[in-house]
């Protein structure tokens, strides 16, 4: 699938998946982040609040599932992919699932202004949006703008045509290792 494991020149990779986006597997990898980044604390928190966000979203909104792994606590078990990244500088968490193609245009004008707006207006958005959670699902636009939020970076995003109905989505967003704030 396109855009699958892809890293970016001069990083070296920490993990990579592909399959069902589990909670135990979130679990899972969450501990292995912790024990394996060697990293200020505040930054091992960022990469692994903005690691949640993004599997989150593949876990809930991928249109391919797997119905054989659901549980009590996880009704949905999205099929997709994520990995992390490291160089000198930076950590890249990476995901990518297929969408509705319904969903692209949605997803690129939410990370579009996500990415033109400062910590004050995000932190708005935030709330406004939050207001409109009763009149429809936005988990996952609030999911992004907390990962913008979080990184204090543009989110980078691809959205390629796979057939009549879906797309592939990827998005990748920066943790600096230099802490500012």
């Amino acid at each position: 699938m396109k855009g699958m494991f892809v890293n970016a020149p001069n990083y070296n990779n920490i993990i990579a998946y592909h399959g069902p986006i589990s909670l135990n597997l979130t679990s899972f990898v969450g501990n292995y982040m912790k024990e394996s980044v060697m990293a200020d604390q505040r930054v091992i928190t960022r990469i692994f609040k903005v690691f949640i966000e993004l599997v989150q979203n593949v876990s809930n909104y991928s249109a391919q599932v797997n119905d054989k792994l659901q549980d009590e606590h996880q009704k949905r078990n999205g099929i997709g992919w994520f990995s992390i990244d490291e160089n000198e500088t930076d950590y890249k968490i990476s995901t990518g699932n297929l969408i509705s193609k319904d969903h692209g245009p949605i997803l690129l004008r939410n990370c579009d202004q996500i990415n033109k707006m400062g910590e004050e207006e995000l932190r708005e958005l935030k709330r406004q949006t939050r207001k409109q959670s009763s009149i429809r699902d936005v988990g996952a636009h609030i999911g992004l703008i907390h990962t913008g939020l979080i990184t204090s970076n543009p989110l980078d995003i691809d959205i390629s045509p796979v057939d009549e109905a879906h797309s592939f989505f990827r998005i990748t967003a920066k943790v600096n290792k230099a802490i500012n704030n």
